[in-house]
């Protein structure tokens, strides 16, 4: 997941202060001036008595990596690489986090056609703005429909290479992402800090099993479809390197199987639709 880590013990330690025992014969005076000084003391411990040693505050528990979270994970991100073709359609809503640290939410519909392993289609829509993305083995074109603008780019030979670049290179970050990466070798589980098995889920009238993860930064569930399709069904990832902690959330419908034939995924610019340049961002 493109998604806070070590938990630590911590203690308090207070202690009490007490004066050394008179030791030896004392003569009349020395003694009530010790009487003298003993009463000053019993007088300061009755208005301001020391504290009691303090309990140590417990350890905090250690995290906890469910086996059955992980292979599940495993199976969804081996079910995922074993698809030829799909198509998807995510209901998405995103935290936006003003400036007064209130949150707003905000949704689009995104759907997404693929055919492995190198054609692409996506397609963003919300009453604001509507994007395409679409790659066809060589090339990926950024289509902003609303204002008539798209530009290309080259593109490596796979769609999770191609990805990958446009983030890296481009800073365009393509939906879903992680269904390309989820079983290969982009999926590190060594990061994952914490693995829940929380309940069984039905999304859409499917039956799923929830599962919440942990890693630096990022907290992150995933509902997965039970039996044979083990599809992802349901994604909520919470950042938490903010205060604010805003979620991105994308509930899935799926189509294995369907896709459009190689020619369409070939972009045709309208007549009106202006070429811009696609920079590389500064290392």
């Amino acid at each position: 997941m493109r998604t806070k880590g070590a938990q630590h013990d911590l203690s308090n330690a207070h202690s009490n202060h007490k004066g050394d025992p008179v030791k030896g014969h004392l003569s009349a005076a020395t003694a009530l001036l010790i009487c003298s000084v003993s009463a000053a003391t019993s007088f300061a411990q009755t208005t301001a008595p020391a504290a009691p040693p303090a309990t140590p505050a417990p350890a905090a528990a250690k995290p906890t990596i469910n086996a059955e979270a992980l292979e599940r994970l495993k199976a969804m991100g081996a079910h995922l690489r074993s698809l030829k073709a799909f198509t998807v359609t995510a209901d998405v809503t995103n935290d936006l986090v003003l400036d007064s640290g209130q949150k707003v939410e905000t949704a689009q519909t995104v759907e997404m056609s693929a055919r492995m392993p190198n054609m692409l289609a996506v397609s963003i829509r919300s009453p604001l703005k509507s994007r395409k993305i679409v790659y066809d083995g060589k090339t990926v074109t950024v289509f902003a429909e609303k204002l008539g603008y798209y530009g290309v780019f080259p593109a490596p030979d796979t769609i999770a290479a191609t990805v990958e670049a446009a983030s890296k290179k481009y800073g365009i970050e393509v939906p879903l992402a992680d269904l390309f990466l989820w079983g290969t070798a982009k999926s590190d589980f060594g990061v994952i800090t914490e693995a829940l098995y929380t309940g069984p889920q039905r999304i859409g009238g499917v039956l799923c099993d929830n599962f919440a993860f942990r890693q630096p930064d990022v907290d992150w569930q995933v509902c997965i479809e039970r039996g044979k399709n083990a599809l992802p069904r349901k994604l909520i990832v919470t950042t938490t390197d903010v205060t604010e902690r805003p979620q991105h959330r994308s509930v899935l419908t799926w189509k294995p199987g369907v896709a459009p034939a190689a020619a369409g995924f070939a972009f045709k610019p309208p007549k009106d639709a202006k070429r811009i340049a696609v920079k590389e961002m500064a290392s």
